[in-house]
């Protein structure tokens, strides 16, 4: 009998479950679930004897050790395959500590969630923590237990974020600035739309690409910097090993001998003495080549110094020394390395302040300098140097000497940056002092780096930590926090219309406004994709786009619930209302588990932003207790006792006051637009779409606009020229009116239901369709709804059928119509939408109105366009 981890979910940002990024399991344990961990205590007293951390564990009782107590009172393994994962990733570096194991219900298995910096090491956390909480629990010995842990470790940290990079985005959200990882490597988004700016370590789109390329390429790099007076060593590039020879006895040894085209040390032989060791560094070398091409150079005389530079200035300088070891007599050098190795600062793939201590040619040819060989036992106290080359890719240390650099060497290393054309430079140079500059001293620049590694200045060995990171996020933002305006909607009914309205006030101020709603998402006035498009991922289209001045993004269920938020924060959340849609999906069957998802974007709304709620709907206004934040409220009918003592707690509101769509705060009234003069409202007959004005109207004011710019914006929205598609569109026909809504719950049908009567026609011709996903419950009351306000009905089947067989939507509608008095010539069935809504306009009685309730909002216009002919008082429709 196995666990089985039969799904997976990660939520990259804020979720249902935690504002940080979590990662979510469905996990099958069989026989592994039945029993509570207090009739095992020799399980619980091995797991705490392997991980002594999960001893400082809250768990549900909220003090430490809360865990272990749950552990000896009983709790089950899934729970306990929880916080191991937790522990492992603590242990790996990361700070998350909230998870939750719950059972689903009607099935054999659990939903455990945990905090993670990344899909792929929660993934190996969760997978880690049952394979040794079954063999615990099945008293199988794990062997080499610490060489295991070390290894999942190292695991999960190669999907961190280096330390360069952390370095950056440390500082960033200090500045307020946001962020957002792009890709598994280290590439991050710092800042919003057109202030962004995107880093790879410390490599910058500031960066330029050619100052990269004359980096990559040594000799070049030299030729620029000696033209300009910058002191380099003499050397020249060879291609064989004879011309390498040949330039070691030019130069005279000892010699350098490095790849043309090199990183990180890797292939770097100093203090090269004769042509026996030339011979060994210049093999070496061309393993590290990507052309052949090979540098001799004379050994300069100094200290070995990187020194960083930023924009125009020294940040930071450390003394960069080669990795060693210390004697005991007892152990061997090989055993001493070993030893070190284990030291809990050194790590791979540069994740923690030190990596491991290579051995490789370097390590021999300077082990040779010394007389001693991998198997020596040096004497007690005697310092061994593993490598004659400073690089910290391969072990080496750092001691910080930024205090120590003068003005004039300060003033050599910035124009050393400027002349390779650098804007973030880790400049080699040996010297043989820092107090003077090079020409003075007779230090030499060795190499410029155009991705320097921030580790060594921000994990010195010895001495001080410098905030490199500070300065390189003072360098890409010097007066700006990288923010653009940024609004989502969500809410059960009207959210696409708020959004839509939203933008188009914005686009008035001249700005390039990204929306994303259910038609898709809008860059400025351009369509750059089609369809449902209210997710994470869409929102981050949107936020990532370099042209976007402003963010309104229209936010659903569905992303929420199955992807979590695709932004960390928000400057204004709006909630619409809460209704019976879309229950019994997701983990979602109650309205309150509903009104506590939507709440997630009051949740993340930022310090100092504002939360706009419906004041008419008992469910929002229970949002208000979840932000410290300023609100703004909207209503058409509540008391005004509750408006005015929200004003005089310092929110604000926008109500109705004598036909007027007025802003109310503690410096009073103003109007914003006419009732019955807002196009959208069609003379005040669409009491929806009042409110939603009214949502947008607060939004704009909560987002910096004067009320009457948004009022004069709002006398522009009007459906009739396309700026509201498929949302109460009306289409006038010679003899038959076609009015298109997406409506497809009781809610929204009720009100559309309203709208409908007050415009009067003699008839009215509903083409109904509704989503098979729904409750058969909620259905009901939508059919009831639809119902309500129409003479005859034309039954359709949505091409998604959503879990439904062919023909049962279509079926059930029919049944529901009949049970509620609908006769046969009342209602029609034509499965395929289009067909249906020609057929309904084609047939209807004249002076009608035909409602369409679509699910493909352009085959339907399409449709309608085609059989009205002639056409009038629309969008054009060629």
């Amino acid at each position: 009998m196995n666990i089985d981890i039969t799904s997976e979910r990660f939520y990259p940002g804020p979720n249902r479950h935690t504002l940080h990024s979590a990662y979510e399991a469905i996990v099958h344990l069989g026989s592994y679930g039945s029993t509570p961990t207090c009739e095992r205590q020799d399980f619980v007293s091995q797991i705490l004897t392997l991980l002594p951390g999960l001893h400082d564990h809250v768990c549900s009782l909220g003090v430490p050790g809360g865990f272990v107590t749950r552990l000896q009172q009983g709790t089950y393994l899934g729970h306990v395959m929880e916080h191991v994962a937790l522990e492992f990733l603590y242990l790996a570096g990361e700070e998350g500590h909230y998870g939750k194991t719950r059972e689903i219900p009607g099935q054999d298995g659990v939903r455990i969630v945990f905090e993670s910096e990344t899909e792929e090491g929660g993934r190996l956390a969760l997978q880690a923590a049952s394979q040794w909480v079954k063999a615990l629990w099945d008293q199988e010995r794990i062997l080499a237990w610490s060489h295991a842990l070390s290894t999942l470790l190292d695991q999960i940290r190669e999907y961190h974020l280096g330390p360069s990079t952390r370095a950056i985005i440390n500082a960033a959200k200090a500045r307020d600035i946001p962020v957002w990882r792009l890709t598994q490597e280290n590439m991050v988004r710092l800042g919003q739309g057109i202030y962004q700016k995107r880093i790879m370590a410390a490599l910058s789109d500031e960066t330029s690409a050619i100052a990269v390329d004359v980096c990559q390429d040594k000799e070049l790099t030299k030729q620029l910097l000696q033209r300009h007076g910058i002191m380099v060593p003499r050397g020249r590039s060879v291609k064989s090993h004879e011309d390498a020879i040949a330039a070691a006895q030019e130069l005279g040894y000892p010699v350098v001998v490095k790849p043309q085209r090199g990183h990180q040390g890797q292939g770097v032989s100093l203090n090269v003495q004769d042509a026996n060791e030339l011979s060994r560094a210049y093999a070496w070398a061309a393993e590290h080549s990507d052309d052949g091409a090979i540098m001799i150079e004379e050994q300069a005389p100094g200290k070995p110094y990187r020194i960083l530079v930023v924009g125009n200035k020294v940040v930071a300088a450390s003394l960069r020394w080669p990795p060693s070891v210390t004697g005991d007599g007892i152990h061997s050098i090989d055993q001493l390395i070993e030893q070190e190795n284990r030291n809990p600062l050194r790590g791979l793939h540069h994740t923690l302040p030190l990596s491991p201590i290579v051995r490789d040619q370097g390590t021999m040819m300077a082990l040779i300098h010394q007389h001693l060989t991998l198997h020596s036992i040096p004497d007690p106290g005697q310092k061994v140097w593993l490598r004659e080359s400073a690089n910290l890719s391969s072990g080496g240390e750092a001691v910080d000497v930024t205090d120590d650099i003068s003005g004039a060497l300060a003033w050599d290393m910035v124009r050393t940056a400027q002349i390779v054309g650098l804007d973030i430079a880790g400049i080699d140079i040996v010297t043989p002092n820092l107090s003077q500059d090079l020409r003075s001293s007779g230090g030499m620049v060795i190499e410029v780096n155009a991705v320097p590694g921030l580790r060594m200045h921000v994990y010195p060995s010895h001495g001080q930590s410098r905030p490199v990171g500070e300065a390189i996020i003072q360098h890409l933002f010097p007066h700006h926090n990288g923010r653009i305006p940024v609004c989502a909607i969500t809410g059960t009914n009207g959210k696409t219309t708020v959004t839509r309205m939203l933008a188009h006030i914005w686009r008035q101020t001249g700005r390039v406004v990204g929306m994303t709603s259910t038609g898709g998402i809008m860059i400025g006035n351009h369509l750059v994709q089609s369809g449902d498009l209210t997710g994470p991922w869409s929102a981050q289209v949107v936020l990532g786009d370099p042209t976007v001045e402003v963010a309104i993004l229209e936010t659903a269920r569905g992303g929420m619930a199955r992807y979590g938020l695709g932004f960390s924060d928000l400057d204004v959340a709006v909630v619409t209302n809460i209704g019976p849609d879309h229950l019994g999906q997701d983990g979602i069957d109650t309205l309150e588990d509903l009104t506590h998802l939507k709440a997630l974007l009051v949740d993340v709304v930022r310090p100092g932003g504002t939360v706009v709620l419906n004041a008419d709907d008992p469910y929002v206004v229970k949002m208000a207790q979840r932000t410290p934040n300023r609100i703004i409220w909207f209503s058409t009918n509540k008391d005004q006792t509750f408006i005015t003592e929200q004003v005089a707690e310092g929110h604000g509101a926008v109500v109705l006051s004598h036909g007027y769509l007025v802003y109310r705060d503690q410096d009073g009234m103003r109007r914003i637009i006419g009732n019955r003069v807002l196009p959208a409202s069609w003379h005040g007959r669409a009491e929806i779409n009042v409110k939603n004005a009214m949502a947008a109207a607060a939004a704009a004011i909560a987002m910096g606009l004067d009320p009457a710019f948004v009022g004069k914006s709002l006398s522009h929205f009007a459906v009739e020229q396309g700026a509201n598609p498929g949302r109460l569109e009306l289409i006038h026909g010679e003899a038959v009116d076609v009015l298109l809504d997406y409506a497809h719950n009781a809610p929204a049908l009720e009100a559309l239901g309203q709208i409908v009567k007050r415009l009067r026609y003699g008839h009215v011709r509903t083409v109904l369709g509704l989503p098979g996903d729904r409750r058969n419950q909620d259905l009901e009351q939508a059919i009831k709804a639809a119902a309500a306000f129409s003479g005859d009905i034309v039954v359709r089947e949505d091409a998604d059928l959503r879990g439904r067989k062919p023909g049962e939507m279509t079926e059930f509608m029919t049944r529901t119509l009949q049970q509620v008095g609908f006769k046969s010539g009342q209602l029609m069935t034509v499965p395929q939408e289009r067909e249906a809504v020609i057929h309904a306009v084609k047939t209807a009685p004249p002076h009608s109105l035909v409602v369409v309730l679509f699910e493909n909002y352009q085959t339907v216009k399409d449709a309608v366009c085609r059989v009205l002919q002639p056409v009038k008082d629309t969008e054009d429709v060629s």
